[in-house]
């Protein structure tokens, strides 16, 4: 069901996908959803390297499965391979700083029916782009590295065009207000958003 939102907030509209389903984002801020295992202590760079990778991991797979569902065609599909393209580019370079450390073949697993229709895979693309963004916000203050704050704020800034296309998408392709400004998140939080999605 497409839900409209105009005359509403973008956090309005997260927080109507929120009760459609997808707990991860409610109010335009993220929840803890999960008093399970962590993905360790996150206080070094490293930690929060291994983090962001582990969230790339988890785009990664989020694209390949929406290219699989079928669900897009033309422009939409092209920005769907576009944006796996991105995440495999952000994880590459995550790569590079964690060389044998770099947290590798994870497994996913998503809410019932998250890939059945367009709107769907844009609802959970948006609530799992809004973690991405938030963390990499989070990271250019908590990282104690130059060069490590300097990635996480371009893949953060590539983070927030595909937060805004998917947002668009699980509106059912009207245009839905970008927060002024947008929740940033600690690397606990981040961690909480992500451990859920951990096969």
């Amino acid at each position: 069901m497409t839900e409209t939102t105009t005359g509403t907030t973008r956090a309005t509209f997260l927080s109507r996908g929120a009760k459609g389903g997808l707990a991860l984002v409610a109010g335009g801020s993220l929840l803890g959803l999960t008093s399970g295992p962590a993905l360790g202590a996150v206080s070094a760079d490293t930690d929060i390297a291994k983090l962001a990778a582990t969230a790339e991991l988890l785009a990664i797979d989020f694209y390949k499965r929406a290219i699989a569902s079928k669900r897009f065609k033309d422009d939409e599909l092209g920005y769907m391979a576009a944006a796996l393209g991105n995440e495999q580019a952000h994880y590459a370079a995550l790569k590079g700083v964690l060389k044998s450390a770099t947290p590798a073949d994870l497994r996913f697993k998503y809410p019932t029916g998250a890939f059945n229709s367009a709107v769907s895979i844009g609802r959970l693309g948006m609530a799992l782009e809004t973690a991405f963004v938030g963390a990499y916000m989070g990271a250019v203050t908590a990282l104690k590295s130059n060069e490590l704050k300097g990635v996480a704020a371009e893949i953060g800034a590539n983070e927030s065009r595909h937060l805004s296309v998917l947002t668009n998408i699980g509106a059912g392709g009207k245009l839905v207000p970008a927060p002024a400004l947008p929740k940033v998140l600690t690397a606990a939080q981040a961690t909480a958003a992500v451990t859920p999605f951990i096969a």
